[in-house]
């Protein structure tokens, strides 16, 4: 089995890069729900970055979207709803390349402030998904499938920002569209 070492400090600094696409965009945008500082309820951000063939994809949503509240899980149900929350995004099941592409997640961090040992209680919670991959084709690497339907119902919009092939951009997917290219459009 070949070992593939992934350059961290590459990567890293092309998922600065991407996150600084859209600010001003994002600030100018009109917004229709509930704002907490750096967050915003309905909406998430994607970062994907591929180098070579290795990958970075890092999601970011408050955990309202996904579990329907911020604060640490009172009782049993919201307990199990937090759990249910970190194994839907470590399956990585919910996002998807084309198949071309061969791409495989050869590692995941999934973590919440819903999860972490708190001494003071979180006005405002976020979940962050990371992910890396390995494109075993990474030239046929076009377009992106999200279906956050099932895990994330509240997630109405995404924010994607995108560095593939030598090619960079930034789009925005909503709920039940399809795939979103990942070419200079």
């Amino acid at each position: 089995m070949k070992s593939t070492i992934v350059n961290t400090k590459t990567i890293m600094s092309g998922l600065l890069l991407a996150s600084g696409l859209l600010t001003g965009t994002a600030l100018a945008q009109e917004h229709h729900h509930e704002e907490h500082g750096s967050h915003t309820h309905g909406q998430a951000t994607l970062t994907f970055v591929l180098e070579g063939n290795e990958a970075e994809l890092a999601f970011a949503t408050p955990t309202a979207n996904v579990v329907g509240f911020e604060h640490q899980a009172k009782d049993d149900t919201q307990r199990q709803l937090v759990q249910k929350m970190i194994a839907d995004f470590t399956s990585a099941n919910w996002f998807s390349f084309d198949a071309q592409a061969h791409c495989t997640v050869t590692g995941t961090d999934i973590s919440s402030d819903l999860t972490a040992e708190r001494t003071t209680k979180p006005q405002h919670a976020d979940l962050n998904a990371n992910y890396t991959l390995v494109c075993q084709n990474p030239a046929r690497l076009q377009a992106l499938t999200l279906d956050l339907a099932a895990i994330a119902a509240g997630v109405e919009k995404v924010t994607v920002q995108w560095i593939v092939n030598g090619e960079q951009g930034a789009a925005d997917w909503a709920a039940g569209s399809g795939a979103l290219s990942l070419t200079a459009q």
